[in-house]
């Protein structure tokens, strides 16, 4: 055994198909976090053991918290439930799913990592000023203020919807990129969601969008930006822009759960 090889102590369990595409990234995040904590290119044998369990049947979250689609909680129980016969703990790869992590919590046993707890706090290193890029229903439900409450720091979260015209570019610069229709000359092609980051056509267009949606919120005085639906860093990807840092949940997630993999992080509570 390499001297550098970890000894990996609990088995991280994850939620997918909340996005059939994020619990794909978050995999491949915890691969790159693996690398990291190594210093070196990794081995098969090198990584942790994970188990995903895809429930892409999970009504709409953002529709659930506006009271236009059925309860997710019960499939997302479900999921972690299934993840308790395998796993020491739970990451939930989806933003908008934290709205209900306290009533999954109440209903299962396997521990739960709070991702949006766990990037407000990572946030808040950048400045108390920092732009969200979220589904309406992150936004309006305050998904992220009141985790900033429970990580206990200060940081005033500044998304499209809460500028001049919010409606508006929330939809059309936030909205549509995820969810689609993205059109161009009448065609649909769809969004982020649907896969269409493969389109060449659609990609330029969703990421155009997204990158107007950021630049707005740092000439707001964003010092940082939260991308914080986790289908977005599919399109901006994890470096900057306008010369601000992008966060992405699913990178911070991902290197908690590599810590807590390894005995070097406790279980969440």
């Amino acid at each position: 055994m390499s001297p550098s090889q970890t000894k990996w102590q609990r088995v991280i369990g994850i939620v997918g198909g909340l996005g059939p595409h994020a619990h794909l990234e978050l995999e491949r995040q915890i691969l790159a976090e693996t690398e990291k904590r190594l210093g070196r290119a990794a081995l098969d044998q090198d990584y942790p053991d994970w188990v995903v369990m895809s429930v892409p049947g999970t009504p709409d979250r953002t529709l659930a918290m506006q009271g236009k689609a059925p309860d997710p909680v019960p499939n997302l129980a479900r999921a972690v439930k299934k993840l308790d016969e395998v796993a020491d703990f739970a990451i939930v790869a989806c933003n908008s799913a934290h709205a209900f992590l306290e009533e999954v919590r109440l209903r299962t046993q396997v521990p739960i990592l709070d991702m949006v707890a766990l990037t407000a706090e990572r946030a808040a290193q950048y400045g108390d000023s920092v732009g969200l890029l979220a589904t309406t229903g992150t936004v309006e439900n305050r998904l992220y203020p009141e985790a900033a409450a429970r990580a206990q720091v200060w940081v005033e979260f500044i998304a499209p919807l809460d500028l001049k015209g919010g409606e508006d570019l929330q939809r059309e610069l936030v909205t549509e990129p995820i969810y689609g229709p993205v059109t161009m000359g009448g065609i649909d092609l769809g969004g982020i969601k649907s896969g269409s980051l493969n389109n060449v056509v659609a990609h330029d267009e969703i990421v155009g969008r997204l990158t107007d949606a950021a630049l707005r919120l740092v000439d707001h005085g964003a010092q940082a930006i939260v991308l914080g639906c986790t289908e977005i860093p599919l399109a901006l990807g994890r470096g900057e822009i306008g010369g601000v840092p992008l966060i992405d949940p699913m990178q911070v997630a991902a290197e908690a759960a590599v810590q807590i993999a390894a005995g070097d992080r406790p279980l969440p509570v």
